[in-house]
């Protein structure tokens, strides 16, 4: 599949506006879709690098969760009542400045770690009624030529915070005393996860392409815990949750924030395909010790203004030239840099398009 500059010059644009902000796209004509793309480059066979932009996510009003936590994305505008109850029963708060939802501190439900069992109530998965959304969400999953995830707001870690405020959730994680009781709640955690990906399976089958789990690790200035710690708590139920949807031909994405650059090794060996992180980590060092075991979201240093064609050009050549190869994908992290310079974009296109091709 040769390159060819009509695939550039033929691209349709489409600009934000005030009513649509965040409406920017661009649609090359490109030998196959950016979902395929998407898909090959997973594969370590792309013929171009990715941006975040050809991947969406899935979260169907049916599931509890992206009520409460406000984010509902499948197939038709949601105009009803955002917070409220996940599908632990812990009540969200939705706050509109933030566009989003936060478990209030100073209640949690679960105050002694080792009382998980008598205390939290997991949900049922089919009470849900995930068909009832089926007629509905099929155009939208099947007609989309962005990568679909189905995603999953609250992982592990950041489930426990929910439960018991970060405060404790931290001292129970950090106690030898209590890291027993952590772990089998994590493993019941992936047992309702991988419940989840059979429902998903059954329902919507290859409509959907992947998983997207949220499940923060750090601050600012580091990681909450330690690579041991990590490796030995989240890292084996995470597995079995990655190992059983590539079972089933789903990929495995997850969306960590913080400095967590010390943690990456966990991400890899728990089985991710791709991870979605922060631009305060260290990407050189990153992509050059992990880039050819698992695509990450990245986006270079400077981003450019779009005043000089030339530099954006320029810096889009060394971007993709320092981030990007057949055998160690990456993915433009668009969100985070948010560009619209389309020398700087195009660039991009055309670099990574004639890396691929060898």
């Amino acid at each position: 599949m040769a390159f060819s500059m009509k695939e550039i010059d033929n691209a349709v644009v489409t600009l934000p506006t005030p009513e649509n902000p965040r409406g920017f796209s661009i649609r090359y004509e490109s030998p196959v879709t950016p979902r395929e793309n998407f898909r090959l480059n997973l594969q370590h066979q792309g013929l171009w690098m990715p941006s975040v932009r050809d991947r969406i996510w899935f979260c169907p009003r049916e599931i509890p969760d992206n009520i409460a936590r406000a984010f509902i994305i499948d197939g038709e505008r949601y105009t009803g009542p955002v917070g409220g109850t996940d599908m632990f029963g812990i009540d969200w708060e939705y706050v509109p400045s933030a566009r989003g939802s936060i478990v209030r501190p100073g209640n949690p439900v679960l105050t002694d770690i080792t009382c998980w069992r008598e205390v939290i109530v997991f949900p049922d998965i089919d009470s849900w009624n995930l068909e009832s959304g089926l007629a509905r969400s099929t155009p939208f999953l099947k007609n989309s030529t962005a990568y679909v995830n189905l995603c999953v707001f609250t992982g592990w870690f950041e489930r426990l915070i929910s439960f018991m405020d970060f405060g404790p959730a931290a001292v129970a994680i950090m106690n030898r005393k209590t890291r027993d009781e952590v772990r089998a709640l994590f493993e019941r955690l992936s047992d309702l996860w991988i419940e989840l990906v059979d429902k998903v399976h059954d329902v919507y089958g290859n409509l959907v392409d992947g998983f997207c789990f949220h499940d923060d690790w750090g601050a600012q200035d580091g990681p909450f815990f330690n690579a041991r710690i990590v490796s030995d708590l989240l890292v084996p139920p995470m597995k079995r949750v990655t190992d059983h949807c590539h079972a089933l031909g789903y990929s495995c994405d997850l969306h960590s924030c913080g400095k967590i650059d010390r943690l990456i090794g966990c991400i890899v060996d728990a089985g991710w395909d791709s991870w979605d992180g922060m631009l305060i980590n260290d990407f050189p060092s990153d992509y050059a010790q992990y880039g050819d075991r698992l695509m990450i979201s990245l986006a270079p240093a400077n981003i450019p203004d779009g005043s000089d064609p030339e530099a954006s050009r320029s810096s889009a050549e060394e971007f993709v030239r320092t981030f990007y190869r057949k055998d160690a994908p990456s993915i433009f992290s668009a969100n985070y840099a948010g560009t619209t310079d389309l020398s700087f974009l195009h660039e991009i296109y055309r670099q990574s398009r004639m890396i691929c091709e060898g």
